[in-house]
């Protein structure tokens, strides 16, 4: 990141590596505005953005599946 002005300029990168934490609301507010101006700015990364908050959508409908007790017992045997 770059400063302009007391503002940090964020890259495609960055902002990317960033997305997890972004929509947890886990970052502190001035790394958090800064990758609200990269995705106000860079539609591209607004697209990767959208994608990734609709494929966290699609996990979060997932059902957890157990696996059978003996599991365990039948891939060591193997």
């Amino acid at each position: 990141m770059h400063l302009r002005g007391d503002f940090r300029i964020m890259n495609c990168k960055e902002a990317r590596a960033l997305f997890s934490e972004f929509y947890d609301r886990e970052l502190n507010q001035e790394i958090c505005d800064a990758v609200k101006e990269h995705l106000a700015e860079c539609q591209e990364c607004k697209e990767e953005y959208k994608n990734f908050r609709k494929g966290l959508k699609i996990l979060k409908k997932l059902r957890v599946l157990e696996a059978p007790r003996n599991y365990m017992e039948k891939t060591q045997r193997h």
